[in-house]
């Protein structure tokens, strides 16, 4: 493996060398192939980091790259005045909130104490645990690590052996519930934010309200992660029955305790913020004035205390993502987007022409590019991001619908260097729920189910209304 990550970064850097100085890119400014070169450098360490080598690595060599061939310092930044940041970082304390006050272990084994234990009830508590979990915060690592230790936790107790079918169906389980049902509303995902980002013009954000989002995404998503638990259910369910009662459940929630003042006051907070992100149309505040207020409201109660400001969320996160967002700005500055949009614009556009192909080809491209473009496929999204506007106003497609398809290959993984949250969750496990072999099966279950909910969701949005072709 470090030979690979050895290979790949000289790889890259030669690729970042040979078109700084041949400058290859026809048509394209000095500045335009200085920015490839650097984007390059950042794949390379994105892509080959080591768990020691942070995010921002790569995004000190972007920014400081950007500023070095002369683009003003106000694009280089423009991923951090972004209101996609100032939704992201409060949404990353949420999380930070209901890990530490307990609320979220709560909510969890309250769910799972309801119900008489086997695979196919705990496959439907886990579903029900990352549907309130995603209503009251949009962080997916937030959410992964309450849920991946309880899922191990269940793994030991019905004695289940490490890395076994059994382990694999409960922490799969566990995880996609977590990742998934979120993304059918704008502020139960980071994806709902993070596309705020990348959207290119004011006009086109106007259009994506949060009311908006889930008249696209509720159904999508709700189906797409439905058919994706049940096929795991079906491959990876063994033949034995679990071993465990709901007693042991019930004495892991008696565990916890009685209700707290500050897991009352901070499921009262999320439960406040969620309201106000799903009533900005009567009530006028945005979804970042509501993120802001409910982050003010966790720290005057004492939930979030001074010390948890810099322990509290991944800064290295939040600085990379702030960073990928500045590349829209970037690529527009220099005329990367210009120069690349007639080249790539054509293929993306003919498919337009059948809403159903565009979703489907749309789809599959990304796939094949999440190869090389990780993690998320931001990269891609940040050239593609003037395609969203003569996809809206040539061809009527919304920029939900579009939105639709980098999330579904967004959170793709065919392999587990592919998905960062495989990563993260087999690292929370210790490497106990799953095999490799496991990631691969998952991950072709996961892409049948987002190929027949695309095919579902088109007759659903025709027949909604939402889409005309």
């Amino acid at each position: 493996m470090k030979d690979i990550r050895k290979i790949g970064i000289i790889v890259f850097v030669l690729a970042a060398f040979i078109v700084v100085k041949v400058q290859p890119f026809m048509g394209l400014s000095p500045q335009g192939n200085g920015v490839i070169a650097i984007t390059l450098l950042c794949l390379a360490f994105w892509i080959f980091r080591t768990g020691a080598l942070p995010y921002f690595a790569g995004g000190a060599l972007l920014t400081a790259g950007g500023l070095l061939i002369q683009i003003p310092l106000s694009v280089v930044m423009a991923g951090f005045t972004s209101s996609a940041v100032w939704v992201l970082i409060p949404a990353l304390f949420f999380g930070y909130a209901l890990k530490r006050t307990g609320l979220g272990q709560r909510i969890a084994y309250f769910v799972l104490k309801t119900f008489k234990p086997s695979y196919i009830n705990i496959c439907i508590s886990w579903f029900i645990i990352g549907v309130v979990l995603s209503a009251l915060t949009p962080s997916i690592t937030v959410r992964i690590a309450i849920v991946m230790p309880i899922a191990v936790s269940i793994a030991k107790a019905c004695q289940l052996e490490d890395r076994s079918r059994g382990a694999a169906l409960i922490c799969f389980t566990a995880w996609g519930a977590a990742l998934l049902p979120g993304t059918g509303w704008q502020t139960g995902s980071l994806w709902g934010i993070f596309m705020m980002g990348f959207y290119p013009t004011a006009e086109i954000k106007a259009l994506v309200t949060p009311g908006v989002w889930f008249q696209y995404m509720a159904f999508p998503w709700f189906f797409i992660t439905v058919l994706f638990l049940s096929l795991l259910y079906l491959f990876f369910k063994p033949k034995l029955p679990l071993q465990i009662s709901r007693e042991a459940f019930k004495v892991e929630y008696a565990r916890l305790g009685s209700i707290t003042k500050q897991e009352i006051t901070c499921g009262l907070i999320l439960t406040a913020a969620l309201i106000l992100f799903s009533t900005e149309q009567w009530t006028g505040i945005r979804t970042p004035e509501a993120a802001l207020l409910a982050f003010a409201a966790l720290m005057i109660f004492g939930i979030i205390k001074l010390p948890d400001i810099s322990a509290g969320v991944n800064w290295d996160t939040v600085v990379f993502f702030a960073m990928v967002m500045s590349l829209t700005a970037m690529f527009a500055q220099v005329g990367v987007s210009g120069w690349l949009q007639p080249i790539i614009a054509p293929g993306i556009l003919s498919m337009a022409a059948s809403p159903l192909m565009f979703l489907l080809g749309g789809t599959g491209i990304l796939w094949l590019i999440r190869f090389i473009d990780i993690p998320w496929g931001f990269i891609t999204l940040a050239l593609l991001a003037p395609i969203f506007v003569p996809l809206y106003e040539h061809y009527g497609l919304h920029p939900v619908i579009v939105s639709m398809v980098a999330i579904a290959a967004g959170n793709s993984f065919f392999l587990p260097y592919q998905q960062p949250f495989i990563l993260i969750g087999d690292a929370i496990t210790n490497s106990k729920g799953w095999t490799n072999s496991d990631v691969s099966l998952a991950g072709a279950l996961y892409a049948f189910s987002v190929i027949a909910g695309l095919l579902f969701s088109y007759f659903y949005w025709k027949a909604m209304g939402l889409i005309s072709a």
